[in-house]
């Protein structure tokens, strides 16, 4: 396949794959409005240099995510959630395309399809791609460092190193110093290994990060002359404190050293199967592999040595590890154990592809594979898979179709498998992929995020004009689709009357001041777990009182 034909075809995977209902699906976590506010804060105010949240303390995060955001945010006025997801969705799109180059230069052109396809549909990176978080924004840019590296050691040529200084100034303005840690790291250990000081005179990675961190250290002084010692209390609470004692950082995700690794393989789904293609090119000890490895290895225990773990941390990784699977599906391991390591995981596309088709075509049919299970569900996760049962049945004859396209496939899934045939397996799974994430992100993924979503709430059941109140700090999701007029709950001197907003949970503790219940005048059809639903009732004349729960009788001594 030609060249501009492949380039072609992954970048309309990508569009597919994060475009496809990135408007249609409203902000239902915690996370994704959090971030929105930020960028509408900095609209709001004007405040560029220091991104802020709207009570004005510092973001968490340095500004590039939220510059990128709040320009599409500008361009999109309407479209607020495409508008908040659409820079992970470009750089998402930027970084495979960028793999693919990688691939194609370091390796030939038939690594490079398997390479861009592994890494735009693994599991998580197709989650930080279709999400308003900062997390795509620093893959995207240490892909773009490990590609100048990688370039400059395939093609002898310093000038790459331009790529790879800009990637690390991207990725330390995206989400800290952590955008130096991780390539110093790789670089460090390459030394350690004592076999490659010519690719060490390549990389140069002293002036690569020296540089960087000096270009970037202009916004970092910036900063911090203009706000002095709250966002030194950010820098020090996300990057220190977050690495070594989570609790007192109040950032939370603290676990233990193994927790990443499974989280990984799951992370890298559909993919998993065929990892020992991964392992597969290190035998051969080129430079570009070897860096590759050393990439993967030091970021993985890195992080495991980490206090604070999230699966979305492992994301610089992914290019390196498509890297290298993509070598592995060019020239594959001989016989070997390799070679039946990797055809015993493709061994199992095929009989997961049919269950696959089964199910969806039970949906299509009008039938719930899932009922039986339901009831040993917790009632949140019992609710969630009753939603995607119901969306399921109103798509069933796109589901239908997809069913038996995939049941089609499965035959020349197996076969390529048979005949360790790796590329044309990875096209075809990837194809496949494509397909059930654009369905599941149109069809199901909508009503799933509109039943836990208070948008739809917010923007029909409140009155558009009046004093408005909730208790703060209010839920994310909760404050971006209210209207601009919400106010905390009790603001002294405030006009009588009104509105207040409250979770199920908070009516059933607090009473008016005569020790009445609040009166409820509307409530949203959705929930949030452990929260119930969001309620609207009149605002209290007086203050509210929280209810004395009984005190429980003391049990009679023996």
């Amino acid at each position: 396949m030609k060249a501009a034909l492949e380039a072609t075809l992954v970048v309309a995977a990508c569009a597919v794959l994060y475009l496809a209902g990135t408007a249609d699906v409203p902000f239902y976590t915690r996370g994704e409005p959090r971030e929105g506010l930020v960028v509408r804060e900095m609209l709001r105010s004007g405040a560029w240099l220091v991104p802020a949240r709207p009570a004005g303390e510092p973001a968490r995060k340095p500004p590039l995510y939220y510059w990128a955001a709040a320009a599409a945010l500008t361009a999109l006025p309407t479209q607020p959630e495409r508008a908040l997801r659409l820079p992970s969705a470009l750089l998402g799109s930027a970084a495979v395309l960028g793999t693919w180059a990688t691939a194609r230069a370091a390796c030939g052109p038939a690594a490079a399809l398997p390479a861009a396809l592994i890494v735009a549909t693994s599991f998580e990176w197709v989650r930080a791609a279709t999400s308003a978080r900062v997390d795509m924004t620093l893959a995207a840019s240490l892909a773009a460092l490990l590609a100048g590296w990688t370039l400059a050691l395939v093609r002898g040529q310093r000038g790459w190193l331009a790529l790879a200084v800009a990637g690390a100034v991207c990725g330390t303005l995206a989400k800290g110093p952590v955008a130096l840690v991780l390539p110093a790291l790789a670089a460090f250990v390459l030394r350690l290994a004592g076999r490659d000081a010519g690719a060490q005179r390549l990389l140069r990675p002293a002036l690569v990060v020296g540089l960087a961190a000096g270009i970037a250290g202009v916004w970092y002084a910036a900063a911090l002359a203009r706000t002095g010692s709250a966002f030194l209390d950010v820098v020090a609470r996300e990057n220190w404190l977050r690495f070594v004692d989570p609790e007192e950082a109040g950032t939370g995700h603290a676990h233990a050293a193994g927790y990443l690794v499974p989280l990984g393989l799951v992370g890298l789904l559909p993919w998993t199967p065929l990892f020992p293609l991964v392992l597969a090119p290190l035998g051969a000890g080129r430079p570009p592999e070897r860096l590759w490895a050393a990439w993967v290895v030091t970021g993985l225990v890195f992080f495991s040595l980490a206090a604070a773990k999230r699966s979305v941390y492992l994301l610089p990784l992914y290019p390196a590890l498509a890297l290298l699977a993509g070598a592995g599906a060019a020239a594959p391991p001989p016989d070997g154990r390799l070679a039946r390591a990797a055809r015993a995981g493709a061994a199992l596309y095929a009989p997961v592809l049919l269950a696959l088709a089964a199910v969806a075509g039970a949906f299509a049919a009008g039938l719930d594979p899932g009922a039986l299970a339901r009831p040993w569900l917790r009632p949140v996760d019992a609710a969630g898979a009753a939603t995607l049962a119901a969306a399921a049945h109103r798509a069933a004859s796109p589901l239908a179709l997809l069913a038996l396209v995939t049941a089609a496939t499965a035959p020349l899934v197996a076969r390529a498998a048979r005949r360790a045939r790796w590329r044309a397996l990875v096209v075809t799974v990837a194809g496949l992929a494509v397909l059930w994430i654009a369905a599941f992100d149109t069809l199901l993924h909508p009503t799933i995020a509109r039943a836990r979503s208070m948008r739809a709430f917010l923007q029909t059941a409140v009155p558009p004009e009046g004093p408005l109140f909730a208790l703060f700090p209010p839920d994310p999701g909760l404050r971006f689709y209210a209207p601009p007029s919400l106010a905390p709950w009790p603001v002294r001197g405030a006009e009588r009357g009104g509105h207040l907003l409250l979770w199920e949970d908070e009516r059933e503790r607090l009473r008016d001041g005569r020790g009445h219940e609040l009166a409820v005048l509307a409530t949203s059809e959705a929930t949030q777990p452990g929260r119930g639903h969001l309620l609207l009732v009149a605002a209290p004349r007086g203050p509210l009182v929280a209810v004395k729960k009984p005190r429980e009788p003391r049990s009679p001594p023996e």
